[in-house]
């Protein structure tokens, strides 16, 4: 095994380290969650397949709930508009 496989493998391996540790801690950077999420101020169940109402949206994940309007980040908690 090359020099070359051994730094792809190793920056593999801390790229999904990083990853998890940002999920872990709901960070911007993390991962959001594969099961369904609902709206916390209606209970709507959000889109798995969704449309980005703004900029911060299609960069982050998050939704706006289609019936209430409430913006939920990729974690499925309430933010506030900014």
């Amino acid at each position: 095994m090359g020099l070359l496989a051994v730094i792809i493998i190793v920056g593999l391996g801390a790229l999904g380290v990083f990853i998890w540790r940002q999920s872990k801690g709901k960070s911007r950077w993390g991962l959001g969650p594969l099961a369904g999420i609902h709206c916390p101020r209606c209970g709507t169940r959000l889109p798995a397949i969704r449309k980005p109402s703004s900029t911060e949206e299609m960069l982050w994940g998050g939704w706006t709930c289609p019936n209430c309007g409430c913006k939920v980040d990729k974690y499925g908690q309430e933010t506030t508009p900014s």
